[in-house]
């Protein structure tokens, strides 16, 4: 027997669900305008952001979970 489950299309989904395409929709997420999000991602603040071309990309799960985090300590 396989260790992992069969691969299912319901995975793909989750995954693209999750990604956020571009600033407006990264702003939108964190409650920010876009000139911020991409400030703070120069300075490197916005944890699970990257870019693609000339594109930023975000994960929505990395994102939420960094706001917890940034909540529960307080910086």
């Amino acid at each position: 027997m396989s260790e992992h489950p069969p691969h299912t299309s319901g995975d793909d989904k989750r995954v693209a669900d999750d990604i956020l395409n571009d600033a407006d929709e990264i702003g939108a997420e964190i409650g920010q305008p876009p000139y911020k999000v991409y400030r703070d991602f120069a300075l490197g603040r916005l944890s699970g952001v990257w870019k693609d071309g000339h594109l930023l990309r975000g994960s929505k799960e990395a994102l939420r979970r960094n706001h917890r985090n940034r909540a529960r300590t307080g910086k």
